[in-house]
């Protein structure tokens, strides 16, 4: 068996264009991510439950900014998630502030995970609150999932519903704001870290 030596090369680009290229690169996915939560900020603030999508058949043009793609999008989304859906808007952009701004983005995918969770926490708080006039769906503003998942709820709590209803909404209130505000103090613990 014959052994060839190779010779060591050295690396196309230095340490430093590496890491400068990798900056950008991060940079570059946080502006794509921002651009993406407000397409479904505006897809979201547009909709219209008669609006053509796969739920609803009409000979309309459709009214969503964002055409018959934004309107087939924004129809499913608050059918099932409701208000929920907006977190998935938040989201985006939240995480596209913080690549663009390079805090937290070594924990981008062991903190995307949470990101359904949020969602339909966000689902299920919306089902406490009183759908106003202009809300012409048959279900609560937290859509079918947060509807389903407050109903199981209540009917597990030893309370009446009433009062279920109102704890339910006062702990997931908190729940939402905890982890916002918990978001909110890791990444300026790590700026914090990084300047010190």
């Amino acid at each position: 068996m014959a052994s060839y030596q190779a010779r060591q090369r050295d690396p196309l680009l230095d340490q430093n264009m590496q890491a400068a290229i990798e900056r950008r690169g991060k940079e570059l996915l946080g502006a794509g991510l921002l651009v993406l939560g407000l397409l479904t900020a505006l897809m979201l603030v547009s909709y219209s439950p008669d609006d053509p999508s796969w739920l609803a058949a009409t000979d309309q043009p459709a009214r969503n900014i964002l055409g018959q793609f934004g309107a087939a999008i924004a129809s499913p989304l608050f059918v099932i998630a409701g208000k929920g859906a907006w977190m998935i808007a938040l989201t985006f952009i939240a995480w596209g502030v913080r690549l663009v701004t390079h805090r937290g983005e070594e924990r981008a995918l062991g903190r995307v995970i949470f990101a359904p969770i949020a969602v339909a926490m966000a689902s299920v708080y919306a089902s406490t609150l009183v759908a106003g006039p202009e809300w012409v769906h048959s279900f609560g503003l937290g859509g079918l999932f947060g509807d389903t998942v407050l109903g199981a709820l209540l009917g597990v709590l030893p309370v009446g519903a009433a009062f279920g209803l109102k704890f339910l909404s006062l702990i997931l209130g908190i729940g939402l704001s905890w982890s916002i505000l918990r978001q909110r103090l890791s990444g300026q613990a790590s700026v914090d870290e990084i300047e010190g």
